[in-house]
């Protein structure tokens, strides 16, 4: 687990996640005991969405010259940038339950970083959730089991998961 930085709110920091050869950027907006919030930088100068980083696979978080030159676009480009969803982070359970309730299309990586599963929660357990996959042209797939320990990170809300959303019956 990573040595905890001081990070502030709409600051935009890079997440390096185990095993992973990719960081995370983002936004920061809040953290729990178990979660940290972010709106999503997924590539050039775009924040969308929220990324959900599970704080038990952080290894490092970086503030450095990328950071903070995006940091300066995006008080231009989005000057209200914030999340006005109320998210408990201290608790995957909760957390889960949450996103559930919102009936939001979610997609997560797990330690494999080119893994990534996109579906709706179906139902929420204190060790981990049921998920109904969609496949990868918008079609639904199996339900899966998922434990919370597996997840590096969640995202919802942005264009991609919006874009296949409105594919969905």
């Amino acid at each position: 687990m990573y040595k905890s930085l001081a990070m502030k709110v709409n600051n935009v920091y890079s997440i390096l996640i185990e095993d992973w050869d990719e960081e995370v950027t983002g936004v920061f907006q809040k953290e729990g005991k178990e979660w940290i919030l972010m709106i999503d930088n997924q590539n050039d100068f775009i924040a969308e969405g929220c990324r959900f980083i599970h704080k038990t696979k952080v290894d490092e978080i970086l503030r450095e010259e990328g950071e903070i030159f995006k940091e300066k676009i995006f008080a231009k480009k989005y000057p209200e940038l914030t999340i006005k969803e109320n998210y408990e982070l201290n608790s995957s359970e909760k957390l889960f339950s949450k996103i559930m309730e919102q009936n939001s299309l979610i997609h997560f990586d797990t330690d494999d970083e080119e893994e990534m599963v996109v579906g709706k929660i179906i139902n929420v357990t204190s060790n981990g959730f049921e998920l109904r996959s969609l496949t990868e042209d918008a079609h639904w797939g199996e339900s899966i089991f998922c434990d919370y320990a597996e997840i590096s990170t969640l995202a919802i809300g942005n264009d991609y998961l919006n874009s296949l959303s409105l594919l969905l019956d």
